[in-house]
């Protein structure tokens, strides 16, 4: 069986707060105001958005050319598809100064596209009373933004987001995958005083006024005299380039197994999980005992830990990105029909089972959980692990009846 298929087509999306064109007036709690009698605040008003007359809908294009197809009398099945969405006069949140008193609206920010490819691959078959299956999914996707409606080509996004006091961490800006992470490339740790007064020697530049072993080396990304802002570049990708899928089931003489598990790869994840900046007290990880500089040759990627505002750890640079590839296997069912030998039950089937859910991650990412989706509150920012409560593993039992 083969099938072949195309298609086109546009979808409009105008799922925003309504108004958006007027500076509405709001009445709430927390606008109130006292006169003369303390006991009894009077409710204010103030407006609560700035307005855009301009704004409209949100248009998604989507492309896509396919196939189905069955061999061996069904048994194997291949189904493949290549699209390219482009989303167009995107509706976000405009960023704005705090200084304008009063709440952002929606804008038409810019442009995204998202191109890539999806294939599924899956085996049935029954063997003298044993029945199976099993489906194996792949997908790529190339995110990127296309155009931003602004004269800089950026939508910024927050700071003091690992900490306080640290700067911008992740920004929307054209010709980069969306919410992508920003800040200094490192090329390694100081090792020695010889290190450094050679380095110095051939021209080099640090961002530490004084460096001494144990800083990082902080990289001159546009060949200028100094280390500044002009250096930050593209440290991370918070948008998995591949996912997987897999799913077995079978089934014999009253007995049943599924397994599912699912993976993503090519992503990066932003990861700290204490205020170094403001509260250096805090508690730490075992991380400083195992990952950071303790000497000469202990390690090139880590500086030495140091206590405060240090500029190794305030500077936010690709020491803090990790790689959060993993593969997890989801759900894994074992169940039995006991009506298979117990035929007098007045049921049509009585199935017990035991599901176990979230057991086992295959991961290098050294955080709680590498499936992060925070992004600080905008809803076009992930990957953000600030202590990301990891999802738990689950046992459960139970019973199924059929009448």
């Amino acid at each position: 069986f083969l099938k072949l298929r195309a298609s086109w087509g546009q979808n409009g999306n105008a799922n925003i707060d309504n108004f958006q064109y007027l500076a509405t007036i709001a009445f709430d709690s927390d606008s109130y105001y006292y006169f003369n009698d303390k006991s009894n605040p009077a409710i204010g008003a103030y407006p609560d958005i700035l307005p855009n007359e301009n704004v409209t809908w949100e248009t998604s294009e989507q492309l896509d050319f396919g196939f189905d197809s069955h061999f061996f009398n069904s048994r194997l099945g291949l189904i493949f598809d290549w699209y390219k969405k482009s989303t167009k006069d995107w509706l976000v949140v405009a960023p704005m100064l705090a200084s304008y008193g009063t709440g952002a609206p929606y804008i038409n920010g810019g442009d995204v596209e998202n191109k890539g490819f999806e294939l599924a691959l899956s085996w049935k078959d029954q063997l003298k009373g044993f029945q199976y299956s099993a489906t194996v999914s792949l997908a790529k996707n190339i995110n990127k933004v296309t155009r931003i409606a602004n004269e800089e080509g950026i939508i910024h996004g927050n700071e003091n987001v690992l900490a306080q006091n640290t700067a911008e961490l992740y920004r929307v800006q054209e010709g980069f995958p969306m919410g992508y992470f920003w800040g200094y490339k490192t090329s390694g740790v100081f090792q020695n005083q010889a290190q450094i007064d050679e380095y110095l020697s051939k021209g080099g530049v640090t961002l530490q006024t004084k460096p001494v072993p144990g800083d990082l080396i902080f990289v001159n990304t546009n060949g200028d005299k100094v280390i500044d802002d002009k250096d930050k570049t593209m440290i991370g990708n918070p948008n998995p380039k591949y996912t997987l899928g897999f799913n077995f089931n079978c089934s014999y003489k009253g007995f049943d197994l599924s397994v599912n598990a699912y993976g993503s790869f090519g992503q990066q994840i932003a990861k700290s999980y204490r205020e170094f900046s403001n509260s250096p007290n805090n508690n730490y990880t075992t991380d400083v005992y195992t990952k950071y500089w303790t000497g000469e040759g202990s390690t090139n990627r880590y500086p030495a830990f140091t206590h405060g505002k240090n500029t190794n750890f305030k500077e936010l640079s690709d020491m803090y990105i990790e790689d959060g590839d993993y593969i997890k296997i989801s759900n894994i069912s074992l169940g039995y029909d006991i009506k298979k030998i117990w035929k007098g039950l007045p049921f049509h089937k009585f199935r017990a089972y035991v599901t176990g859910q979230n057991l086992i991650t295959f991961t290098k990412y050294s955080g709680f959980d590498p499936e992060v989706g925070y992004g600080d509150g905008e809803s076009w920012a992930s990957g953000i692990d600030i202590g990301y409560y990891p999802s738990p593993k689950t046992i459960l039992g139970g019973i199924n009846i059929e009448f």
